[in-house]
């Protein structure tokens, strides 16, 4: 952010605090504090980021406060109700904020029940009036914010967008740049990791910016459909990539170039395909110039084919491995065309209605409704509030019922996004004793005028709003302990015992939740990583078993329960991986170093991707060549069984043993023997040419199956599990 900018946001945060603290004065508002805490709060870099915080938070306020008279009406004269109701109430909150793009809605309603029984804790006829104060003045707050920020030199989210998918688009440039060094030989290039990693954050921005860009980019709302498909589509095309690198290790000994000869000429494409892309994204965002049509047979689908002469020299497993490369190529040709199709339509060079059939298709990536690890992570919440609740009952220290409100919101916030606690803490308790207490003790009793408390209103916001452009924290510390402290109204009262009281309750709830998060071992990241393990092995476990299974009575349910099981299980904990990986102690178990913890989770992931091409093959082939899997059945049962039996095994964590490493190898082997059996017997000689290019493209996927299975006992051999199921404090 260039000084400028700078500036301009300051002024208009500063304006804004100005106006609504005259507008809370004139008309004798009792707690102008929520609305100023409202203006904090979504005074972002845009427009459209502002308002939709506004809205979310104006909502959330509404039904938090409906859901406290219902609280409130249900267990008013019981304090064990208000305990049981309360908590009830924060888990269904808490399990839903985790998948929500409305996560400041979800917030607010499971935040604002407690703050008003807090407030109105032995006084309950005050309750309506505490909640509909509330709400009319965080109202008040969103609505002058909104309308300063829109007047006065607004910033939409176009520039943000455009530069954001700029670098996405050149990070997925590098990437398959990194991953087409590995046909070569290499086994993963120095930089793909990070360069996954930066991704998948720049994806999760673009998202952010996009949500914005709805409401402030006309040109953005106006395709919001397609927008809207576009981010399944790179998600698609995403996998599809990392399908196909799966793919590419099994074959990393043959020389690819030689049996798919149009090899370097269709990966050429595919990255002139991604450079085009990259200028669509601009014309979609706003440069007009930037697209031009595509160079011919760009827009056409690649012609994989592999050379028979060449495939005659191959053993069959190595034909299999082949066979499952060209599939998974075939899939990522169609991912990038699609990923096209939807860019040509954002940037207007083709008609909507090009994508009707795409997007009447239910979103591939929705989360599932049930998930186990969700619902015990929405259990923290109502934790904090019920340890906080017992303190506050037992102990009865200054603040109160505030204690638990505090720790209530500290929880919800940790499960919304995970939060550093004890640094919060320093930085609010910095904050008011260095930039809000001198100015509430010394300077405020001096004013004599409203003019000069609002005069001080404006230089307090101005001054901590420019220094937020340097550093978010200076923003947000300062002006919500000033906000919450001062609590400007026209009985104002200057109290250092009620400085003192906050600090305190502030001090109190937040020691809490840290020591909740502490005791509660499960929600240490190495129990999260033991639990989540054995779900996701034992759910691969599942899928597999049921793979090929002969269900002819319902092969559509079968389906739909192992993708269940795949979406529940699997994919969860896989996208927590890395994250879990990075927040580890290693300092504190030496045996598990970070890089056998990297072998491990690169192994889990692995597993994944190769699961997912396996029964993306077979479902295929199943659809187009049933009397294939009538011939394979016998041997399909005998790999079936055994992957099962081993992840089964190692869902428990239990050590691998050696003799258990070995009979890893042996079945590998074992499976290419009796796959050159099959070839060389007459069995085969019934199928036709699309029967036999499912047969080594299913057996390509199971074998490369079988292989991430092998390595993930080595690398599972390499962990010690004691040291991470050992009991801490």
């Amino acid at each position: 952010m260039n000084r400028t900018i700078q500036l301009r946001e300051a002024f208009k945060l500063a304006l804004s605090m100005l106006l609504f603290y005259w507008l809370t004065l004139w008309m004798d508002w009792d707690y102008s504090k929520f609305g100023a805490l409202a203006i904090v709060v979504t005074s972002l870099a845009t427009t459209g980021a502002s308002l939709n915080k506004g809205i979310m938070r104006v909502v959330g306020t509404g039904i938090g406060a409906l859901a406290g008279f219902v609280l409130l009406s249900l267990f008013a004269q019981s304090s064990w109700g208000i305990l049981l109701g309360v908590s009830v109430y924060l888990v269904a909150v808490a399990y839903f904020i985790q998948t929500t793009r409305q996560g400041d809605t979800w917030f607010n309603a499971g935040f604002v029940p407690v703050a008003i029984w807090s407030s109105s804790y032995m006084q309950l006829d005050s309750a309506f009036h505490i909640a509909s104060s509330r709400f009319l003045e965080t109202a008040a707050g969103v609505l002058v914010f909104s309308l300063v920020s829109a007047l006065l030199w607004p910033r939409t989210s176009g520039p943000a967008l455009m530069q954001q998918g700029r670098s996405l688009w050149d990070g997925l440039g590098q990437l398959f740049s990194l991953y087409r060094r590995q046909l070569s030989g290499e086994k993963e290039p120095a930089g793909t990791a990070e360069q996954r990693t930066k991704l998948a954050g720049d994806y999760q921005q673009m998202l952010a910016t996009l949500e914005a860009a709805y409401t402030d980019t006309p040109q953005v709302q106006s395709r919001k459909r397609a927008w809207e498909l576009l981010r399944s589509d790179l998600r698609l095309y995403s996998g599809a990539q990392e399908l196909w690198r799966e793919s590419s290790d099994d074959c990393r000994q043959l020389d690819l170039p030689a049996l798919i000869p149009s090899l370097d000429s269709d990966l050429d494409r595919l990255e002139q395909r991604l450079q085009h892309g990259a200028a669509l994204w601009q014309t979609a965002t706003g440069d007009g110039n930037a697209a031009t049509e595509p160079p011919s047979g760009l827009l056409s689908p690649l012609e994989i084919a592999i050379d028979s002469k060449a495939a005659e020299q191959l053993s069959a497993d190595q034909k299999a491995a082949v066979a499952n490369f060209a599939r998974q190529l075939h899939n990522l040709d169609r991912s990038s065309l699609d990923l096209l199709q939807t860019l040509r339509v954002l940037a207007e060079l083709d008609p909507l209605d090009s994508l009707a059939e795409r997007i009447l298709q239910p979103d591939p990536y929705r989360p599932s409704r049930w998930n186990p690890e969700r619902l015990f992570t929405a259990l923290f919440p109502a934790a904090c509030w019920s340890v906080a609740w017992v303190f506050w009952i037992l102990t009865d220290p200054p603040g109160g019922p505030a204690i638990p409100m505090i720790a209530a919101a500290l929880g919800l916030s940790a499960v919304m996004a995970p939060i550093n606690l004890t640094g919060l803490l320093i930085v609010l308790l910095l904050s008011m004793f260095v930039t809000v207490a001198p100015v509430y003790m010394f300077l405020m009793p001096t004013l004599d005028s409203g003019a000069a408390l609002l005069g001080l209103v404006f230089t307090y916001t101005f001054v901590f709003g420019w220094l937020g452009g340097k550093s978010p924290i200076l923003k947000i510390g300062p002006l919500m302990m000033f906000v919450m402290v001062v609590n400007i109204t026209n009985e104002q009262v200057y109290s250092f015992m009620a400085m003192v009281t906050f600090s305190l309750v502030l001090l109190l709830g937040v020691s809490i939740v840290v020591l909740v998060d502490r005791l509660l071992s499960p929600m240490h990241p190495e129990k999260i990583l033991l639990r989540g393990m054995r779900r996701f092995l034992a759910g691969c476990a599942r899928v597999t078993g049921d793979i090929g299974l002969a269900m002819a009575r319902q092969p559509q349910r079968a389906r739909q329960l192992r993708r269940r099981v795949f979406e529940s299980r699997i994919v969860p904990f896989s996208v927590r991986l890395n994250k879990l990986e990075q927040q580890l102690d290693y300092e504190l178990f030496p045996d598990n170093t970070q890089e056998k913890v990297g072998r491990l989770v690169d192994s889990l992931q692995s597993l994944r991707w190769r699961l997912q091409t396996l029964e993306i093959t077979y479902d295929r082939a199943a659809e187009e060549s049933p009397e294939l899997l009538r011939t394979i059945a016998p041997l399909n049962a005998a790999w079936r069984q055994h992957v099962r039996d081993s992840l089964n095994r190692w869902s428990r964590l239990k050590p691998v043993t050696d003799s258990e490493a070995a009979k890893e190898d042996a079945y590998s082997t074992r499976l290419a023997q009796q796959l050159e059996e099959l070839h060389a017997s007459s069995q085969l000689d019934a199928l036709d040419d699309t029967a036999l290019r499912h047969l080594y493209t299913l057996m390509g996927s199971t074998q490369s199956l079988l292989e991430s299975v092998r390595m993930l006992g080595e690398n599972m051999q390499q962990i010690n599990w004691h040291q991470w199921s050992t009991e801490r404090f």
